[in-house]
């Protein structure tokens, strides 16, 4: 005998239990049965398609769009040398765009609105793309300090240089022209320049916006353009870096540059190439080795294994490794590229 209770507790569809069963099992056959059922089911119970894997976008987070392919053309730049620089996401925005936005920001902070400076220090190896960044960012607006060990205040501020007649005149430095001119004053290796000589430009930074020459008792006192801008980019971990807290304070902005691989591959680089400088770039983390091809080096690989050939570019590759590397980096290019492989000698 059938418990009748438990069919009335089937009945939600408004058919009987046995003949919902026997539906259920046709409604891939008869596709009259299956129009049946599925207007009977409530909204609530409905199956609804959803997208999955790389369409389908996370509840509560914000989507952002990735860039179009730089290498299709768009974010496309080009450097003063006329080199093309490739843009890159830097967060949510492309990092030329990115520095960009934040000179305006810090022109319109000392142009009278409210807010604060957006300097921005780039940091990471040589060769993975500060200098190109800032350069495709400013362009010819762009007053350049290569910084040393060496560098003293005279290389930002100027000095008297002697005449053809035997005299001295006064002639400024780049610091000094970039913010009277309203100019991109990009110090780069900042970490090897003495913290004491660096002191200059914390005036022109904060809310003083103003440079004493007392060298020049003429010149004076000199107030920087709102449209002045300071950029700086450094090795940290390069011999001899320092960088004091209050110039790191004066930088609201600091990221971290890395090569992009998959960028390498797409402008031409080998896969087996890239691989290796994968492979070099964790030892180098771990580190077993202090060095690993950037993205000039790739680069530079691709050029010269089309003028001539791999094996040559390979060897080229070893020759510019430090010595005390050469052994591992050998190694990693001998298994990856199937032969053995040394730094170039003549």
């Amino acid at each position: 005998m059938i418990d009748t209770t438990m069919t009335e507790r089937y009945t939600p569809l408004g058919v009987g239990f046995w003949e919902t069963i026997s539906d259920a099992v046709m409604q891939n056959v008869d596709a009259d049965i299956a129009t049946k059922l599925a207007a009977a089911v409530l909204p609530q119970g409905r199956y609804v398609a959803r997208a999955s894997g790389g369409g389908r976008k996370p509840r509560g987070v914000t989507v952002v769009e990735p860039m179009a392919d730089p290498v299709d053309g768009e974010g496309v730049y080009l450097r003063p040398n006329g080199m093309a620089y490739h843009a890159r996401l830097w967060g949510e925005h492309g990092d030329v765009a990115a520095l960009r936005k934040a000179r305006e920001v810090t022109s319109k902070v000392f142009g009278g609105s409210s807010g604060s400076p957006m300097f921005v220090l780039a940091y990471g190896a040589p060769g993975c793309g500060k200098t190109a960044l800032v350069e495709a960012a400013f362009g010819e607006d762009t007053i350049t300090l290569m910084g040393t060990g060496d560098t003293e205040v005279s290389d930002m501020i100027g000095g008297y240089v002697q005449t053809p007649s035997g005299g001295f005149e006064w002639v400024d430095g780049g610091l000094v022209r970039a913010a009277e001119k309203g100019l991109v004053y990009f110090i780069d290796e900042i970490g090897l320049i003495d913290p004491k000589v660096l002191s200059l430009v914390y005036g022109l930074m904060d809310g003083r916006r103003e440079l004493s020459i007392t060298a020049n008792p003429e010149r004076g006192t000199i107030v920087a353009h709102p449209d002045f801008y300071v950029v700086a980019a450094t090795n940290p971990n390069a011999p001899g870096v320092r960088l004091s807290e209050a110039l790191l304070s004066r930088f609201t902005i600091q990221v971290e540059m890395t090569t992009d691989w998959n960028l390498s591959r797409k402008l031409g680089v080998s896969t087996t190439m890239v691989t290796c400088a994968q492979n070099l770039a964790k030892k180098q983390v771990s580190q077993e080795v202090s060095w690993a091809p950037q993205m000039r080096e790739l680069l530079a690989f691709r050029d010269i294994s089309t003028e001539f050939g791999t094996t040559f570019a390979i060897s080229n590759l070893l020759a510019a490794a430090p010595e005390m590397d050469r052994p591992i980096v050998a190694d990693v290019l001998s298994r990856a590229f199937g032969s053995e492989c040394r730094p170039a000698k003549i």
